[in-house]
């Protein structure tokens, strides 16, 4: 899988744009946050960068990638930058070359950071956060198919590793309830 950013951590058009669709969306399940952290513990945090790190050091291994991905989608919640309203919320989109990626944060720390670093709020502006459980987080990006977004990018800037909706499908867990 090509990677859509620069060595830099900046995407390939130099510009993140947030290029999420606006008209009505799939409506977030569980947000805003109901008291619940956003914070994973610090190990599950340093295991996702480590997770990154191997597969920056092996761009054209798959394996990786996998590890990375898997790890992901067994967070609790995913977070995303809210760039619409509280009754019609749309996350962070960045405009890379593969296509539109959806941002998908793995904490409410690293979404504020990266709200903060890529320009969307003032420096001393609340960001408004949605936290999304998983397994309906990831239902919830890959309704944005319909919509152009091809992919999701994991805490963008600070990693940046990507992978497209129908692998992100793969690693959807099985529902707890049938």
């Amino acid at each position: 899988m090509q990677n859509p950013f620069r060595r830099d951590g900046s995407p390939s058009d130099e510009r993140p744009a947030d290029t999420s669709p606006s008209d009505a969306q799939p409506d977030a399940a569980d947000q805003p946050n109901q008291g619940r952290t956003l914070e994973p513990s610090p190990d599950v945090l340093a295991q996702l960068d480590a997770l990154d790190a191997a597969c920056r050091a092996a761009p054209d291994e798959i394996e990786p990638q996998i590890r990375l991905w898997q790890a992901v989608a067994s967070l609790d919640r995913w977070v995303f930058i809210n760039r619409g309203t509280d009754d019609e919320p749309r996350p962070y989109a960045l405009a890379a070359q593969p296509g539109n990626l959806l941002c998908v944060y793995s904490s409410g720390t690293r979404a504020q950071e990266a709200a903060y670093a890529n320009g969307l709020v003032p420096p001393d502006a609340t960001v408004s956060l949605l936290a999304v459980p998983v397994p309906a987080a990831i239902d919830w990006v890959l309704a944005f198919g319909e919509r152009g977004v091809v992919g999701v990018a994991l805490d963008y800037p600070r990693l940046g590793s990507w992978v497209p909706l129908p692998n992100l499908a793969r690693f959807r867990p099985a529902s707890e309830q049938h």
